[in-house]
């Protein structure tokens, strides 16, 4: 059995060299962002799937509440030890619900809200883990994915009497019939789209559709240039969307070398890659840091070396991370058991470039993030599909389901998730409840009890 003894906060154990680093370069561009915002480079905070290709065309300095709330998580108060002073984001989330907000919201919307009440209060910005965040010129963020976002970043402006923007992006009709008199949205595909791991028809943008994000695009620099004096810069633009394109490629085929056996990469290290894949991309710093991570696995798959050294069962994780105890994704090393693949903050291909209408390469990047790349699936349907498709392809024994409760764009497809990963391909599914950095939430002996008999159930299969 695995022990159970009392974990806390706890770190992963990378694999990869390359991937250790990843811890260095959120401290560096920490440090770099406050920086430049002394020696006055205006600084925005803005949502972790709003395309950051702007921010650095217009000399722009972006800072992300959720990354931060992540980070809050990992750190109690006063960089103490003792598991019963409470970590920087539940004080922060403590401070929030305190003020009104409800506790089944967003961890990441209650641990920054709060950080934005007590340090208005308190003015102690720079307190908080690597600095806190430098405080912003403008926000910005977007309308897909997460429907927290919108007005949970307009809150954090009005309190800090910042100028905000909301890049609307329109909502496309996606692959589920019409909902039955009995409430129940059936999940009718034919079989083939599995069998030959194909993705349910989700709906394109229109001409209609491109031309609406295209003057949203031009509203959001024409809001840049007036708040930061700052201009728009095509070339630059395009710059940044020809390193974002790159980086993208060298992804992909990270993603085919992860589908060796023995696996040479875990979720532990996937998950580390999060920083500079969702915040770093579009710079040369964020390709350099995958190509070494490419070269590295490509060596190890060379040389057939695994995350351990035998291999009994492969599993994927569906959801968002527990970023305050991320030692999770080691949990089943002793038995065996290697978390092989992750379903979120994964790059998917880019659209063609487009280097004579970068805007008009923006605005269909928008479209391309709405349907399943670097934001997950955005349908139970489109869920299902992914899952299958990629448990096939990682060949996974087990898969383990973040059933986030604050999270309703994570918890509405596991249900479905668990159903047909049993009956397409017989594999088995464990759920985990959680928040994303709100320790409160997680039962951790709980948790460790399930996954112990999970562990079990795999070995018998093996």
């Amino acid at each position: 059995m695995i022990s159970k003894e009392k974990e806390g906060i706890k770190a992963s154990k990378k694999t990869l060299s390359a991937t250790r680093q990843a811890w260095e370069l959120q401290k560096n561009e920490y440090a770099r962002g406050h920086q430049l915002k002394k020696e006055g480079k205006p600084v925005v905070w803005s949502c972790a799937l709003f395309p950051k290709e702007i921010y650095w065309a217009m000399d722009i300095v972006p800072f992300f509440p959720e990354q931060a709330a992540s980070l809050f998580s990992t750190r109690r108060l006063g960089n103490s030890r003792d598991q019963s002073v409470p970590t920087y984001s539940v004080k922060y989330c403590q401070v929030a619900e305190a003020e009104g907000f409800r506790d089944y919201i967003c961890g990441y919307a209650r641990a920054m809200l709060g950080y934005v009440i007590d340090n208005i209060r308190n003015n102690a910005w720079e307190e908080a883990p690597l600095g806190g965040l430098p405080l912003p010129d403008l926000m910005i963020s977007t309308s897909y994915t997460c429907d927290a976002r919108m007005k949970w970043f307009e809150t954090m402006a009005q309190m800090m009497k910042v100028p905000f923007f909301l890049l609307d992006v329109p909502e496309l009709p996606h692959d589920l019939p019409a909902t039955l008199p009995s409430g129940r949205q059936p999940l009718i595909f034919p079989e083939s789209r599995f069998k030959k791991g194909r993705r349910p028809l989700v709906t394109s943008p229109k001409d209609y559709d491109l031309d609406y994000m295209v003057s949203q695009w031009e509203d959001c620099i024409a809001f840049i240039e007036d708040v930061t004096g700052h201009k728009y810069n095509p070339d630059k633009l395009n710059e940044a969307l020809e390193w974002s394109y790159k980086t993208a490629e060298i992804e992909r085929q990270i993603y085919q070398l992860r589908k060796a056996v023995p696996a040479p990469m875990s979720s532990a290290d996937g998950f580390a890659c999060a920083f500079p894949r969702l915040y770093l991309m579009g710079t040369r710093r964020c390709y350099e840091f995958f190509v070494a991570l490419r070269d590295e696995i490509k060596e190890r798959v060379a040389q057939k070396i695994g995350v351990i050294p035998e291999e009994k069962f492969r599993l994927m994780w569906y959801g968002l991370p527990t970023w305050f105890n991320m030692g999770i994704f080691n949990y089943f090393e002793k038995i065996g058991g290697v978390f092989v693949w992750e379903t979120f903050y994964n790059t998917g291909l880019l659209p063609p470039r487009r280097p004579e209408d970068p805007i008009k390469e923006l605005a269909i990047k928008c479209f391309q993030n709405r349907l399943g790349a670097i934001t997950g699936p955005i349908s139970i349907g489109d869920s299902l599909s992914e899952v299958v498709q990629e448990a096939r392809e990682y060949k996974i024994d087990g898969a383990v389901l973040a059933y986030l409760i604050t999270c309703r764009y994570i918890v509405y497809p596991v249900v479905e998730i668990a159903k047909i990963l049993r009956e397409e391909l017989s594999v088995p599914s464990v759920n985990l409840e959680s928040d994303l950095v709100d320790e409160r939430i997680f039962a951790e002996s709980q948790a460790f009890v399930r996954l112990d008999a999970f562990g079990e159930q795999l070995l018998n299969r093996s």
